[in-house]
């Protein structure tokens, strides 16, 4: 769940639970995580006692669970005139870099779109 605070940045690192350390004290290599791609930014902006939102960071925390590459800012837009002017009547807004952004409703499926389109 999110701080109450004016401004928040959360990074949330996924990290695989299912790696387990074998006989010869190696780590197997994961099969399905991306471990081994470049870190992937996300930001969802939103603000304090938007539902929308709390929705959205749920929804982006679960969509993001199989990522290792992934690290996830929570913005908060209410103390940043430009950031209200840009997201004011679109919040939560997920985007990745400056090239893509998701507006709300969106769905675990797009997410998941938007993250593959960067590796």
């Amino acid at each position: 769940m999110r701080a109450s605070c004016n401004f928040v940045i959360m990074e949330v690192f996924k990290l695989n639970e299912n790696l387990k350390f074998t006989g010869e004290g190696n780590l197997p290599l994961p099969h399905c995580y991306d471990w081994h791609k470049r870190m992937i930014q996300l930001k969802l902006y939103g603000t304090e006692g938007c539902h929308l939102c709390d929705q959205a960071f749920e929804l982006v925390s679960q969509a993001t669970q199989p990522y290792a590459n992934i690290t996830l800012h929570y913005i908060d837009i209410i103390e940043d005139e430009e950031l209200m002017n840009a997201y004011s009547l679109k919040i939560p807004v997920l985007t990745m870099g400056n090239k893509a952004s998701l507006s709300w409703p969106f769905s675990a499926g797009e997410i998941t779109k938007l993250i593959e389109s960067a590796q």
